[in-house]
């Protein structure tokens, strides 16, 4: 089971060192240990690339176009388990929340500012609480479908603007939405990537979240996971969000 990734980076070598050359290590380690084992990939949806209402979300990596340096990492590493031989399962998670995750913490900070920077127009969502995604991976290597790409969705869908309110809903609060243009988001991205580079630390926020943030939907289509593996997300968004806020302390600290 595959789980590791670079979701930050400097730039588009730095995706491709994990993303892409960990997974070619890894597949050709677990040839080398057994030929037979089956490989449970973890991806992302953004190998898929864009959709406003799932198609595509299901496509071969192959046929896939992606917008981001992330995302086609993540394409070219579902690349190398396809041809490596071995049977395989590839999962592609959306936006995936849950407690003690730093991604997560920075949407809630971001929620609970005292303004929220959003694009002009709101893009439609998948997002996926982590249990849900953990029993989609029990359930693959419980029955181990061979040759599959299976996109995940949460049991309801949402959009970026939507998502953020519900984030600050949870925690007692009201998000202070700003609308700015693309152009100002990269502008502000580009001061991220060189404030990262002086620290030496990457951030989640950069010029290549941007080129997703301004591509048009970034939804999932749930039905391939429901027919292969009885896949049904069951963490409600109001339920999850508010778990987040309660065990990471945002709840707390909004009432205090």
């Amino acid at each position: 089971m595959h789980l590791a990734g670079s979701l930050k980076a400097y730039d588009r070598r730095g995706f491709e060192d994990v993303n892409v050359h960990g997974t070619e290590r890894l597949v050709d380690a677990v040839k080398a240990v057994s030929a037979g084992a089956h490989f449970v990939h973890v991806s992302s949806l953004a190998a898929a690339g864009p959709s406003l209402d799932g198609g595509g979300s299901d496509a071969p990596a192959d046929r896939c176009r992606t917008v981001s340096s992330y995302g086609e990492s993540k394409r070219r590493g579902e690349l190398l388990v396809v041809s490596s031989g071995l049977p395989f399962t590839i999962l592609r998670p959306p936006v995936v929340y849950g407690p003690g995750d730093g991604a997560t913490q920075l949407l809630f900070r971001q929620a609970l500012g005292l303004i929220t920077a959003m694009p002009l127009r709101a893009r439609p969502l998948s997002v996926i609480h982590a249990d849900d995604v953990a029993e989609a991976l029990w359930l693959s290597v419980q029955q181990r479908p061979g040759g599959v790409t299976l996109p995940l969705d949460g049991p309801e869908r949402t959009d970026t603007h939507a998502f953020l309110r519900a984030i600050a809903a949870s925690c007692g609060r009201k998000a202070r939405l700003v609308p700015i243009p693309m152009m100002a988001a990269g502008l502000a991205a580009m001061g991220c990537d060189l404030w990262a580079r002086l620290v030496g630390k990457p951030g989640y926020f950069n010029r290549d979240k941007v080129r997703e943030l301004a591509a048009p939907g970034w939804v999932a289509d749930a039905e391939p996971a429901r027919r292969c593996l009885g896949f049904a997300a069951a963490t409600p968004l109001a339920e999850g969000l508010a778990a987040v806020a309660t065990q990471d302390g945002f709840a707390k600290r909004s009432a205090s």
